[in-house]
């Protein structure tokens, strides 16, 4: 009796659902078929929710090592799309594979048999039959992706597992709801990182009260499934924390398409432009506010605390005025008691840089003022804002004035290739040039990206006077500066080497523009209203230094 095996498959994705292609269906129809021809089967292998579009499944490979062993001379399919979809494959194995080992291969819905099979059956009928196969495939393929395009677009999550601190609605299994069991590790990592912690040590400390990791987490519920959160001891790592500080998903924002298949055949995925995600705002319940979530993720990209202390209140938030490098706290002791210093870290490392040392008390006692003095500034630009009908006011954004001073740089730049070749400038001093043009082309194009997304926001916001008036601004001077109001309202700090401090507020272009805003439309007359504001006399005649408020130190 002819030793044979029978092959089975079976995968929703390429529309393979119904009861007639269940296992247990092509199992009995095999069975069945080699009872009544004397096959003896002596091997089962199963791909259960394998697509039929490519050869990698787990079984099949097993069934090939085994043929090549010699373990059986007979494979047994229901019908040849059990086998593959993909025209090509399939045609190798059947045509050139098989023959060549001389492996019996038998499809019994296709009436096919290869021993006694004829010419036309094995080099027309089949190939044929392979290429529908292949063809109803793509096509499957393809209407499951636009399935996948409407859904996204229409707000519904898609993903087989939900994002750590979610899970799966039970009422609709596309809605993404609060897992409570979780969300509070979400909420204690987000407070950590604003506070000034790096993501080693919020990994530290969550592994130390044994908070659930996202794997561990799914493991609990039941889902063996790996995710890109699993990590070989199981442990909070740093590119963990990150990756929940980075997601906005927590902010009520579902991202989805970021990546796609090169094909209905390869299971390679390449990312997406994001341009082109589907990004849906307030999709469902956040966790986190925007607010929150921009902060911390100011924070993650100065990311220099390392210590498991609390840090301090200024942790990633000083830096040395002339090179930029972060400032480093030092403690010294004296006779008297402790004295806490700031230090450049470039000096304090290298030696390259000047001391720029300054007392942390000092520090303190000129950010509380310069906070209020903006705090004060900010109060009285939302109480004239209140008193403006927003929604006749129009923007007219001219960045003229920066787009000129561009070329002018661009001009420079290309002139210095001519000056080279011309002798005119040694090849240090054109290097040298370079550079710095390339530097002040760089800082413009900052600045007009800047002044757009500055424009886009307060487009959206001038429709809504109640998104400025509802600002988080204390109605009166602080007594003490907290981490929150830092960080809010700050960008950094920076200081130099004669103790003189440079504060970089935080919307301070925004600030700016609505004060202008606020002065041009102090009349009375509400048809005057809809005059547009151009944007670049906002950035130019509001304030010599828009974005830096400098204090003196010296004592």
């Amino acid at each position: 009796m002819t030793t044979a095996c029978m092959y089975l498959r079976l995968s929703r994705e390429d529309g393979d659902s119904m009861e007639s292609n269940s296992i247990s269906n092509q199992r009995q129809i095999i069975q069945t078929y080699a009872k009544v021809n004397g096959l003896k089967i002596a091997y089962e292998y199963v791909d259960d929710g394998y697509s039929g579009s490519n050869f990698e499944r787990p079984d099949f490979k097993k069934m090939i090592q085994d043929l090549e062993e010699g373990k059986f001379s007979t494979i047994i399919v229901k019908d040849l799309s059990r086998f593959g979809r993909d025209y090509i494959e399939s045609g190798k194995y059947l045509q050139k594979i098989f023959p060549e080992k001389g492996v019996r291969f038998i499809s019994v819905n296709d009436s096919y048999d290869s021993e006694n099979a004829d010419m036309s059956d094995t080099h027309l009928i089949l190939p044929i039959r392979n290429f529908i196969n292949d063809s109803y495939c793509r096509d499957i393929s393809m209407k499951v992706k636009s399935a996948k395009d409407v859904k996204r677009k229409n707000g519904e999550f898609i993903g087989a597992f939900a994002p750590f601190g979610y899970k799966k609605s039970v009422a609709d299994k596309h809605q993404l709801v609060v897992d409570e069991e979780v969300s509070h590790i979400i909420k204690r990592i987000f407070q950590m990182k604003i506070e000034g912690y790096s993501s080693k040590a919020i990994a530290d400390f969550l592994n130390n009260i044994g908070a659930t990791t996202p794997a561990k987490h799914k493991e609990n519920k039941g889902k063996k499934r790996a995710t890109g959160f699993i990590v070989k001891d199981g442990k909070w790592d740093a590119k963990m924390i990150n990756r929940i500080i980075e997601n906005k998903v927590y902010t009520g924002v579902l991202e989805q398409g970021k990546t796609m298949k090169l094909n209905y055949k390869s299971k390679k995925e390449i990312d997406v432009h994001e341009d082109d995600w589907v990004v849906i705002d307030d999709a469902h319940e956040e966790i986190i506010s925007k607010s929150t979530f921009a902060l911390a993720n100011k924070m993650l990209v100065r990311d220099l605390q390392t210590s498991k202390d609390k840090p301090s209140l200024f942790a990633g938030m000083l830096y040395c005025a002339d090179c930029g490098s972060a400032l480093v706290r030092r403690t010294v002791k004296t006779k008297k008691g402790v004295n806490i210093y700031y230090i450049c870290s470039n000096y304090n490392r290298t030696g390259d840089c000047s001391r720029h040392s300054i007392k942390e008390d000092e520090i303190k006692l000129q950010v509380k003022d310069s906070l209020n003095h903006y705090l004060e500034r900010y109060r009285n630009v939302l109480e004239k804002i209140s008193r403006l009908d927003l929604k006749e006011i129009t923007i007219n954004a001219d960045f003229s004035s920066l787009e000129n001073e561009k070329a002018k740089y661009e001009r420079l730049r290309k002139s210095l290739y001519l000056d080279l070749e011309d002798e005119l400038i040694t090849s240090d001093e054109f290097e040298r040039y370079r550079r710095n043009y390339l530097f002040k082309i760089k800082q413009i194009e900052e600045q007009i990206t800047t002044k757009q997304e500055v424009v886009k926001e307060l487009e959206k916001r001038l429709k809504d006077k109640e998104s400025f008036i509802s600002n988080v601004i204390p109605s009166k001077d602080l007594d003490e500066v907290t981490r929150a109001m830092l960080i809010t309202f700050i960008d950094k700090v920076e200081v130099l080497e004669d103790r003189q401090i440079n504060f970089v507020f935080n919307n301070i272009d925004t600030v700016n523009l609505l004060e202008k805003l606020a002065d041009k439309n102090k009349a009375t007359n509400a048809k005057k209203l809809a005059k547009p504001i151009s944007l670049h006399q906002a950035y130019s005649k509001i304030d010599p230094t828009p974005r830096y408020v400098s204090v003196g130190g010296g004592m």
